[in-house]
C-alpha cells in the first residue's frame, strides 16, 4: 500500500506531512545532520533497554529485554560476547570509573552483580533483603559514587515501604538505608559528578530529592526536596558556570523539567505540546523524550527527542536547550538507511558530537554529525528496618 495521499491536487508523503513545515524548512531549522555510520542487530524479538560505556569509551554494554547483556567494542560495535545476567528484568548497568574490566548489573530479581569481563563470570553478588524479611526487594535502579566507595540502589514499593539502600563496594556489606524520603517506586539515582557524598533521586511519588549522605541521619541527609508533581523517570546533573547545581528530569508524560536544586519550583518546564512544537512535528502524542546531555561548549544542553510514525521509520531530532532564554531551539536531525523504531536509551559523547542509540528494534547504532571526524558509510555488524544512622 502506498504511503502517500492527495492534498491540494498534489501527491504528499505521510512522513512529510507529519512535520509542521516543508522539507526545506526542516533542513534549515535542524542544521546539524547526524548520520548512522555503524549498527548491529542484537535482538530480533526483544528490546535494547540500557546502554553504558566505560570511561575510555572503548567498551559498550547493552541491557536487553531477554535479561541478557551484550558487550561490544564501542568504535566498531563488534560483539565480544553476551550472557544471561539475571533471571528477571535488568534495571541498570554501570562500569566503575577506574576499571574497564568490571561491569555491575541490577535486576528486578533483587540481585546486584559484579561481572569480571575478562573471565565472563559473576565475581560478586548481593541480594537485596531488608531487615529480617526473607522476601527479596526488586531493584529498580542503582548508581555508584564517583570515588567508587558507595553503591546506592532503589527498590520498588513493597509492604515494608520503598528503600534507598547503601552498600560498601570494598567491604561488601550493607551500610544502611533510607525509607522515609520516597513513598513509591524509586525510578532513578544519580550521584553528583564531582561530589561523592551528594546524590539525587526520583520516584513515582513525584518527588526529586537531593541528599548529602555524609550526614548521620536520613532527615539530616535530605538537603533539597522538589515536587515535580509527575513521575520523573530520568535525571541528569547539568552544569552552568562550571558548577553542577542543576537537574533535568524527563517525566512519564513526556515533559521536561529543569531545576536549580536550591529552588522550590522548576526554572523551566516544557510540556509534550511544547516539545512537539520545537520538533516541528504535527501529532503531539507521537513525540517522546530520550535524554538530556551536556555539550562540549558549556552551558546549553542537547535534548534528544523522537517521534513515532506507524507508517514509516520513526524520526529522531535534537533540540538545543538555551538555558538563558528558556527556549527549546531546533538543532539536529538523524538520517539512517534502515528503519527505526522507538528509541529507548542513548549515550552522547560531547567531544565527538556523536550518539549511541538503542531501542525497540533491537539495534544499536552509532550516529556522528557531519562535522565530526570519521564519518563514513553505514555498516551493519552482525518489617525490621535497618538503623537510620549514617550509612557509612
Amino acid at each position: 500500500m502506498s504511503n502517500s495521499f492527495r492534498t491540494g491536487g498534489k501527491l504528499a508523503d505521510k512522513s512529510t506531512c507529519a512535520n509542521t513545515c516543508s522539507d526545506e524548512e526542516i533542513a534549515a531549522f535542524f542544521s546539524t545532520t547526524y548520520q548512522s555510520v555503524t549498527s548491529i542487530s542484537l535482538a530480533k524479538n526483544d528490546y535494547c533497554l540500557q546502554l553504558t560505556c566505560d570511561t575510555s569509551w572503548e567498551n559498550l554494554a547493552v541491557g536487553i529485554s531477554n535479561n541478557s547483556v551484550a558487550l561490544l567494542k564501542r568504535e566498531t560495535l563488534e560483539k565480544v560476547y553476551s550472557y544471561k545476567a539475571h533471571k528477571h528484568r535488568i534495571t541498570g548497568l554501570r562500569f566503575p570509573p577506574s576499571n574497564n574490566s568490571v561491569l555491575w548489573t541490577s535486576s528486578s530479581d533483587g540481585f546486584l552483580k559484579m561481572w569480571d569481563l575478562r573471565s565472563n563470570k559473576c565475581e560478586k553478588e548481593f541480594q537485596i533483603q531488608i531487615g529480617n524479611s526473607l522476601a527479596t526487594k526488586p531493584i529498580n535502579c542503582f548508581d555508584m559514587s564517583p570515588n567508587e566507595r558507595i553503591m546506592c540502589f532503589g527498590t520498588e514499593l513493597a509492604p515494608e515501604g520503598t528503600f534507598l539502600s547503601f552498600w560498601d563496594v570494598r567491604g561488601g556489606g550493607v551500610l544502611g538505608s533510607y525509607w522515609h524520603c520516597h513513598t513509591d517506586d524509586i525510578t532513578q539515582i544519580k550521584f553528583h559528578p564531582n561530589q561523592a557524598d551528594m546524590m539525587a533521586t526520583s520516584a513515582t511519588d513525584g518527588l526529586i530529592n537531593v541528599f548529602d549522605i555524609s550526614q548521620n541521619t536520613e532527615d539530616d541527609a535530605l538537603t533539597y526536596c522538589m515536587n515535580a508533581e509527575v513521575t520523573v523517570g530520568k535525571l541528569s546533573w547539568l552544569c552552568q558556570n562550571g558548577r553542577y547545581e542543576r537537574l533535568s528530569g524527563l517525566t512519564d508524560v513526556e515533559s521536561l523539567q529543569y531545576w536549580d536544586i536550591k529552588e522550590a519550583a522548576p526554572l523551566h518546564k516544557y510540556s509534550r505540546e511544547e516539545v512537539a512544537s520545537a520538533m516541528k512535528r504535527r501529532v503531539v502524542d507521537e513525540c517522546y523524550l530520550v535524554s538530556v546531555d551536556m555539550t562540549s561548549d558549556g552551558d546549553n544542553p542537547l535534548v534528544l527527542t523522537g517521534s513515532l510514525d506507524a507508517e514509516s521509520s520513526d524520526c529522531l531530532r535534537t533540540l538545543k536547550f538555551d538555558i538563558h532564554s528558556g527556549r527549546l531551539v531546533p538543532h539536529g536531525t538523524f538520517h539512517s538507511k534502515q528503519p527505526l523504531l522507538m528509541t529507548r536509551t542513548a549515550l552522547y559523547q560531547a567531544e565527538t558530537d556523536s550518539y549511541i542509540t538503542a531501542g525497540e528494534c533491537g539495534v544499536v547504532r552509532i550516529w556522528k554529525s557531519e562535522s565530526a571526524d570519521g564519518v563514513g558509510k553505514q555498516t551493519v555488524a552482525k518489617q525490621s528496618r535497618i538503623n537510620r544512622k549514617k550509612p557509612y
